[in-house]
C-alpha cells in the first residue's frame, strides 16, 4: 500500500509547522492547559475577550474562501452556482429570519447540525492529502473506515444535539440565544442513550478498523500525522460527547458540562488554524505571485466584510430589529457560516484536478487563465468594510467585557451607560446593558430614565425578564393595567415565568378578582413547589368568600 515519496513533498511547510497547525499540535497544547488549570485560564482569559482572538484566526478563514471564489473572474464563472445563486438563497433565508423567529431558528438549526460535520470533513480531507503526500494510497477498504470513523463521530453529536435536554445535555455545546433556538427532535433519554452507546461502538469500531487497515505495510512514521488528526477529532467531538453521557471524566474541563461554550471557541480556533493551514499553502503554491502576509491580510479583510455587511445593515437603527446580543450576531454567524460551508464544499476536493495538483505534489503551479480580480469599486469598499468590522470587534469586545460585564459588580452606572452608548455607535447596542441601565435606575427611583431604558431594551430584543421590570415600574406609577399588559407580555414570551404569574396574581387580588389569582397562583406553585410564601398566598385566596 505504501510507495517511497519524495522527502520534500511530504509536507507543507515543514514537519513542525504542519504537525502544529494542521495536525493539532496547538490545540494539543490548549486542550492539555485547559485541563490543567481550566477555571484559572477561564478567570484571567474570560469568554467575553475570546473574540479578539477569533478576530484574527477566524475571520480570516472565511475570507480564504472567498478569495478562491470572488477574486479571479474566471473563479466567479466556474462556480457562479454557489458563489451567485446559493449565496442569494442563504441570504434570502437569512433576511427572513431577521423578521421571523421561526425560520432564524430553522436557520440556526441547520447551522449547529452542518457545522460538526463541516469540521469533520475537513479533518477527513487532510487525512487523505497528508498520506497520499507520503506516497500511501489508503485504498477503497482504508478511505472507507477512515470515512466512517468521522461520520460516526460527527453522527455522535448530530444526536447529542436533537436530545431532550429537561435532564441535560450531552452536546459539546448548545447555542441559542432569547430570539433564536435549535429545534429539536427532543429524543428520549431512554431512546437517546442506547442511540449513542450504538453510534459510539460503531465510531470506536471504524477508527480501530482505519488504523489497523492503514498500518498494514506503510511505516508509523507515514501514517502518524493522519492519526494524529483523527485524534483530534475524538478530542474535539466523539470523547466529549461520550464522557457526558456516561459520566466519565467529566472533571476533565474540556469535557464538563459548564465549560462547553468556553471550549467551542477554541475549536473553531483551532479549525480556523487548520484551514489557514491549507488554503495559505495552497494560493503560494498555485499563483507564486502571492506572499503569505498579504495573502493573510486580504483574507482578514474580506472576511471581516462578509461579517460586517449583515451586522452593521441590520442593527436595530437601521433595517434589523433584533440587537447583537439578542439574536443578530447568532443568526449572521449562521448565514455566514452557511455560505462558507457551501463554498468549501464546491472549491476544496482532492478529487479536483487542480486541488490535486497543489494539495497532493510538491507544489505545481495551477493553470490560470487571464482574467482581472474583482471591480476596481469593490475591493475598496471591501477592504474599509473589513477594517470597519475589526475596529466594531476590538471596541465590542471591549466595552461588552469591561463597560458592561465588570460594571455591574459592584454596579457602576455611569461606566455602563458610557458602554451602551459606545455599542450604538457601533452597531451593537445591548438589550442587556438597557435592561441592566433600567433596573438601576427604578432601584434609584429614576422612572423617567427607567422607563426609557427598559423600553429601548424592548426594542432591542423582546425579553420577560424586561416586561417584568416595565410592570414594576408601573405598579410604581399605580398604572394597574400597564403593569397587567406588560406581565402579559412576559407569559407570552416564556409562559412557565413564575415571577411574572406571582404579579400578575397580586394585581388580580387588588381588583377583588379571586379566579384569576386563584389560577394565576395555582399554575406559580405548580412551577416552584418549593416556594411557601406562594403555598400560604394560594390559601389565602382559597379560603376567601
Amino acid at each position: 500500500m505504501a510507495a517511497a515519496a519524495r522527502a520534500d513533498s511530504r509536507w507543507l511547510y515543514g514537519p513542525a509547522p504542519d504537525l502544529l497547525l494542521g495536525c493539532g499540535g496547538l490545540y494539543a497544547l490548549v486542550f492539555a492547559a485547559l485541563a490543567a488549570a481550566g477555571p484559572q485560564i477561564r478567570e484571567v482569559l474570560p469568554i467575553g475577550l475570546l473574540p479578539l482572538l477569533v478576530l484574527f484566526t477566524g475571520i480570516p478563514h472565511y475570507g480564504a474562501t472567498l478569495l478562491r471564489v470572488y477574486e479571479r473572474r474566471e473563479d466567479r464563472r466556474r462556480y457562479a452556482i454557489f458563489s451567485v445563486w446559493a449565496t442569494l438563497f442563504v441570504y434570502a433565508v437569512f433576511v427572513a429570519g431577521v423578521y421571523d423567529a421561526r425560520v432564524g431558528s430553522w436557520m440556526l438549526t441547520v447551522y449547529l447540525l452542518w457545522s460538526p460535520w463541516h469540521y469533520s470533513g475537513q479533518n477527513y480531507g487532510i487525512s487523505l492529502m497528508l498520506l497520499r503526500r507520503r506516497g500511501i494510497d489508503p485504498g477503497d477498504a482504508a478511505r472507507n473506515w477512515l470515512w466512517a470513523s468521522f461520520l460516526f463521530s460527527w453522527l455522535l453529536v448530530a444526536l447529542a444535539l436533537q436530545g431532550d435536554v429537561s435532564r441535560g445535555s450531552y452536546a459539546p455545546v448548545d447555542v441559542t440565544s432569547d430570539t433564536y433556538r435549535l429545534i429539536r427532535l427532543g429524543i428520549p433519554g431512554e431512546i437517546l442513550a442506547p442511540l449513542l452507546a450504538v453510534t459510539g461502538a460503531a465510531y470506536a469500531v471504524s477508527l480501530c478498523a482505519a488504523l489497523v487497515t492503514l498500518s498494514r505495510g506503510a511505516r508509523l512514521a507515514d501514517v502518524s500525522p493522519a492519526l494524529a488528526v483523527a485524534a483530534l477529532q475524538a478530542i474535539w467531538f466523539s470523547l466529549p460527547v461520550v464522557c457526558r453521557a456516561t459520566g466519565l471524566l467529566t472533571w476533565v474541563h474540556p469535557f464538563s458540562d459548564d465549560f462547553g461554550a468556553y471550549v467551542f471557541l477554541w475549536i473553531a480556533m483551532g479549525h480556523s488554524v487548520q484551514y489557514l493551514w491549507v488554503t495559505s499553502y495552497y494560493a503560494r503554491a498555485s499563483r507564486p505571485e502571492h506572499r503569505i502576509v498579504p495573502y493573510l491580510w486580504k483574507a482578514q479583510l474580506a472576511g471581516g466584510a462578509v461579517w460586517g455587511l449583515p451586522l452593521f445593515l441590520f442593527s436595530p437603527d437601521l433595517l434589523g430589529v433584533r440587537s447583537f446580543d439578542t439574536g443578530l450576531a447568532l443568526l449572521v454567524a449562521s448565514a455566514v457560516n452557511l455560505q462558507h460551508f457551501v463554498l468549501d464544499g464546491a472549491i476544496w476536493r482532492l478529487r479536483d484536478g487542480a486541488i490535486a495538483r497543489v494539495l497532493l505534489r510538491a507544489a505545481v503551479p495551477e493553470p490560470s487563465e487571464a482574467g482581472p480580480p474583482a471591480r476596481s469599486w469593490l475591493r475598496p469598499f471591501v477592504w474599509g468594510l473589513g477594517v470597519a468590522y475589526a475596529i466594531a470587534t476590538i471596541v465590542g469586545t471591549f466595552e461588552f467585557e469591561v463597560g458592561i460585564r465588570r460594571s455591574l459588580d459592584p454596579p457602576d452606572a455611569g461606566r455602563l451607560r458610557s458602554a451602551a452608548e459606545r455599542l450604538r455607535w457601533i452597531g451593537r447596542d445591548s438589550a442587556d446593558a438597557r435592561y441592566d441601565l433600567g433596573v438601576l435606575a427604578l432601584r434609584s427611583g429614576d422612572l423617567d430614565v427607567a422607563r426609557a431604558e427598559l423600553e429601548r431594551s424592548l426594542a432591542l430584543g423582546p425579553n420577560a425578564r424586561t416586561w417584568i421590570a416595565l410592570g414594576s415600574l408601573h405598579e410604581r406609577t399605580a398604572s394597574w393595567d400597564a403593569a397587567l399588559s406588560a406581565y402579559a407580555e412576559a407569559l407570552a414570551l416564556v409562559p412557565d415565568q413564575v415571577a411574572a404569574l406571582a404579579r400578575t396574581a397580586s394585581l388580580y387580588e387588588r381588583r377583588g378578582d379571586r379566579v384569576r389569582a386563584e389560577r394565576a397562583l395555582r399554575r406559580a406553585v405548580e412551577l416552584a413547589p418549593e416556594r411557601r410564601d406562594l403555598q400560604r398566598r394560594l390559601a389565602r385566596v382559597q379560603r376567601r368568600p
